[in-house]
């Protein structure tokens, strides 16, 4: 008799797990939802993706995405930082261990920095923050801030550190002077490259967009 009842037990707790909502069984449930959410703001904008939608795509219910997001636009500031985030991180790899000069360094630089630009989950992102800029503001600074100007940053570094030694560039660069030179060089890679990527026209042979950042380097070389 009472196995009988620990089976009966056994298999109504089975029964109660499998009427359970699949978001319950889901390991990481805002992984979902920020993954859900990307795919949806990046297919149907801000205005169009709504969050019922966006709950039917993460497997989730509506109220879970409001446990972990205060509403939309707090979701899809946070997808844009984290895509901001992801897309820098070849830019935010260690780039004077190595003992390369610096001509070698920032090839190597450009070549990340424009092919960051140009992938295709960054022009979306691009248009994306442009978008959404008027309407939040604080979304166009943060996307700026993980993006443009860290590279800036990392670049004036880069420039004014190299400078003391007198040997790569003709002349000592202060803060200020380093920091114009870096945001020339980013100015001059983005080029035309990416409003071309941006408005759907085909992007230049790999080979010949090497080539560019070549270029790119050596004008910022002389001008130095």
């Amino acid at each position: 008799m009472t196995e009988t009842v620990q089976v009966r037990r056994s298999e109504t707790a089975s029964a109660k797990a499998s009427c359970m909502p699949a978001e319950k069984s889901r390991p990481d449930k805002h992984h979902a939802i920020t993954q859900a959410a990307s795919e949806m703001f990046l297919a149907e904008g801000f205005e169009r993706a709504s969050l019922d939608q966006i709950a039917h795509r993460a497997g989730v219910s509506k109220q879970t995405i409001y446990s972990h997001f205060a509403d939309k636009e707090a979701l899809f500031k946070a997808i844009c930082v984290e895509l901001t985030e992801k897309l820098t991180i070849p830019l935010r790899q260690p780039r004077q261990k190595d003992g390369a000069d610096l001509r070698n360094l920032l090839i190597r630089l450009g070549d990340d920095a424009l092919a960051m630009m140009l992938h295709p989950a960054s022009l979306d992102l691009h248009r994306l923050v442009l978008n959404a800029a008027a309407r939040f503001p604080e979304l166009g600074r943060a996307a700026y801030e993980a993006g443009a100007a860290r590279m800036i940053d990392d670049v004036a570094t880069l420039l004014s550190q190299r400078s003391q030694s007198g040997e790569e560039l003709p002349r000592v660069l202060g803060e200020a002077e380093a920091r114009v030179m870096a945001e020339q060089f980013i100015g001059m890679l983005r080029g035309f490259h990416q409003i071309r990527g941006l408005l759907g026209v085909d992007a230049i042979p790999v080979a010949e967009r090497r080539d560019y950042v070549r270029s790119c380097v050596e004008l910022l070389l002389r001008g130095g």
